[in-house]
């Protein structure tokens, strides 16, 4: 879907994304979180793609406050996330008053401006993230895995639980070959932000995920 907003000229947009088990901070978990800043008239490729994982089975709290200490070194004027006020934001928030991490606020300079709350407003279904990226013409980035494209119920319900358990099992050979599924289906989406923002203000930008495909294959 389409929305013609104001461009407020920003030139550094930083954007957040994260992946999770599910979507109850009080029981599921974060797995990885994903910042990135783009500088205006910059192509896609040159972005600033930052991912955070779960290194081991207790690190989420670290994991969370790390990814929110690079946003706020971004210096960023303006952040775009799809979903991140009622969604992503939250959620992270959340997640560390529930593991008592003491500060749970996200320190940074920016405005916030979520792409899905004007679209929220408007008549319809609420549109997915790639159906917006569809709209303004190019075609979203699939990560593929064991053969499944990668969404957010196959990350939930089937990658994240493959992750988690093998950071509890401490099988570095299969975080390994895991986390870079993770990371392109992370990274696609920080852009897709960006190409779903640009399109809104009317601003042109050259993708550099936007059109591809990448298949991983993994143990069971």
């Amino acid at each position: 879907m389409e929305y013609t907003r104001e461009d407020s000229g920003a030139q550094r947009i930083a954007t957040l994304d994260i992946e999770t088990t599910g979507f109850d901070a009080a029981s599921e978990e974060t797995v990885a979180v994903g910042v990135g800043l783009h500088e205006r008239g910059a192509a896609g490729y040159e972005a600033a793609l930052d991912c955070f994982y779960r290194e081991t089975a207790d690190d989420e709290a670290e994991m969370i406050r790390g990814a929110a200490d690079r946003l706020a070194e971004y210096e960023a004027d303006l952040l775009v996330t799809y979903n991140g006020a009622d969604f992503d934001l939250p959620f992270l928030r959340d997640r560390l008053a529930e593991l008592g991490a003491g500060r749970t606020e996200f320190s940074f300079a920016a405005d916030h401006l979520d792409l899905l709350t004007d679209r929220k407003a408007l008549p319809g279904k609420w549109p997915k993230l790639e159906e917006c990226v569809e709209a303004y013409g190019s075609t979203p980035a699939r990560t593929v895995w064991n053969g499944t494209d990668v969404d957010g119920g196959v990350f939930g319900e089937e990658l994240a639980p493959a992750y988690l358990d093998a950071l509890a099992a401490e099988d570095d050979d299969r975080t390994a070959a895991l986390r870079p599924v993770i990371e392109h289906y992370l990274e696609s989406d920080l852009e897709n932000n960006w190409l779903v923002y640009y399109g809104d203000v009317g601003v042109a930008f050259d993708p550099g995920y936007a059109g591809t495909v990448r298949e991983f294959s993994t143990s069971p």
